[in-house]
């Protein structure tokens, strides 16, 4: 499939194409984590013109819950934690250039956005612009926890969100963005239904954070 997507990739730049490297598989790696241990997400680049290739790069935005720990490494090097910049190796032929976040949530439930501009060395106008979207809904490691039964519904969600309460206990819960920013808290009372209000929000994930666990929900106004 990789090679079907290059072949088809040359016939249409025909030449004519200044970008000479693509992300690959895709330009945002959207990847759900393990929750209490290492994980390792990859984003590479492809060079389907086969000539000799070295880029640099620099991180242009992150939000990283805290609690969270990310180390990364590039074709070339491997850092402790998340540089400002750096430049890679050279490569050629069938060498894959990369760049690979380490994350570990240490049981943080939350999510992280990183992203990152890939740039050809010595040439700033050649880039490609590439974004690790990570979430972990969370669970307790080995022991599991007792379970709040709620229904959330829709998801994906429109304007309104509704968190349907069967258990025997009132609870709490937090609505987050990606970033960890809680947006909204409500009490949720024994046999009831509450809803929240989305239209103030952007389209996008968001996660509805509970006392033994955390859903994720996609808002689709």
């Amino acid at each position: 499939m990789r090679a079907l997507i290059l072949l088809l990739w040359l016939l249409a730049c025909k030449g004519l194409c200044a970008q000479s490297f693509i992300a690959s598989p895709v330009s945002t790696l959207d990847r759900e984590l393990a929750f209490n241990e290492a994980n390792e997400c990859y984003i590479y680049f492809d060079n389907p013109s086969g000539d000799t290739l070295r880029l640099k790069w620099r991180q242009l935005e992150m939000s990283l819950p805290e609690g969270w720990t990310a180390d990364l490494c590039d074709y070339g090097l491997c850092y402790t934690g998340i540089p400002a910049n750096g430049t890679m190796n050279p490569v050629f032929d069938t060498i894959r250039p990369y760049l690979k976040l380490i994350v570990q949530p240490n049981a943080v439930a939350g999510a992280a956005w990183i992203w990152f501009r890939a740039i050809e060395l010595g040439n700033d106008a050649n880039y490609v612009d590439v974004y690790f979207n990570l979430f972990t809904p969370g669970t307790v490691g080995t022991q599991a926890p007792a379970t709040t039964p709620t229904r959330i519904y829709p998801n994906p969600a429109g304007s309104i969100l509704f968190v349907e309460n069967t258990s025997a206990a009132t609870f709490p819960a937090r609505l987050t963005d990606f970033s960890g920013r809680v947006l909204r808290t409500i009490t949720v009372p024994v046999s009831t239904t509450v809803s929240i209000d989305l239209l103030p929000y952007p389209n996008g994930y968001y996660f509805l954070q509970m006392p033994d666990k955390t859903e994720k929900v996609l808002l689709r106004q």
